[in-house]
């Protein structure tokens, strides 16, 4: 889908969508469901400047193999995800999209993932989480880099704060069904647009951020874009002092 222009909505397909707001010289749309969006999309050259890919990033630059900011403290909250998450993952073949160091998958093999496998664009930061965690496996580039199976399917998909950034959401959304066994389960979280923290006026709220941010959910425009692909919603997690989504889906048809 090219959404610049306008084909229609990837959560419930309508065809349009008003003004919404403007910030930092890129303008957002909303459709009549709910979902918020960046209109035009930042090119992804654009993009590749704040997610560290390139020798040129600032952030690319501040994680070595050896290094990572806040390393310890990143990876006691993902042991304690894989925890909250162990019926999903024991003896599972399990991925991180957008796996950033690798922590939630060190810490999703080491309380018993059969197998654990990171994707994310980030060269350094695969780099590091290779040196890391030498019993997973850990991928660089684009997740359509990745759709023609050649990793195989998986049991489960965990996708942290990812979805909000991407310029593709239906090739998003058609990898996490071509790479998702039959019944597997996909733990999604992004800002939550629909929250009650979220300011008035929402450009003012720091997590609106485009480039970086170019799309927003709440819980029925998620939804609803995970039963167009054959997801169903098990439940939600509760944020606990946050404006978060975290929502966790079951591939319910092939």
């Amino acid at each position: 889908m090219d959404i610049n222009n306008l084909k229609r909505c990837p959560s419930c397909t309508y065809n349009y969508a008003k003004p919404y707001v403007q910030k930092d010289g890129y303008k957002f749309l909303k459709c009549r469901c709910g979902y918020i969006f960046c209109h035009p999309r930042p090119t992804q050259a654009e993009l590749d400047k704040h997610y560290g890919v390139g020798e040129s990033s600032d952030h690319s630059q501040n994680i070595l193999s050896n290094f990572y900011p806040k390393a310890s403290s990143r990876g006691r909250r993902a042991f304690f995800n894989a925890i909250k998450l162990l019926p999903y993952l024991w003896n599972k073949r399990v991925m991180d999209l957008g796996c950033g160091g690798g922590f939630v998958v060190g810490s999703m093999k080491s309380v018993g993932a059969s197998e654990a496998v990171g994707i994310d664009i980030n060269p350094n930061a695969v780099l590091y989480a290779r040196a890391q965690y030498p019993k997973c496996k850990f991928y660089c580039g684009e997740f359509d880099k990745f759709s023609n199976k050649k990793l195989g399917t998986f049991d489960f998909i965990y996708s942290s704060e990812v979805i909000e950034h991407v310029v593709d959401i239906e090739g998003y959304m058609q990898f996490l069904v071509d790479m998702t066994k039959p019944s597997a389960k996909v733990f999604i979280t992004t800002p939550d647009i629909g929250s009650n923290q979220v300011p008035k006026e929402v450009t003012s709220w720091d997590v609106f951020s485009p480039p970086l941010h170019i799309q927003f959910f709440t819980q029925d425009t998620l939804t609803k874009l995970f039963e167009r692909y054959g997801f169903t919603p098990i439940k939600r997690k509760a944020d606990r002092g946050g404006a978060g989504l975290k929502m966790l889906f079951i591939k319910s048809r092939p």
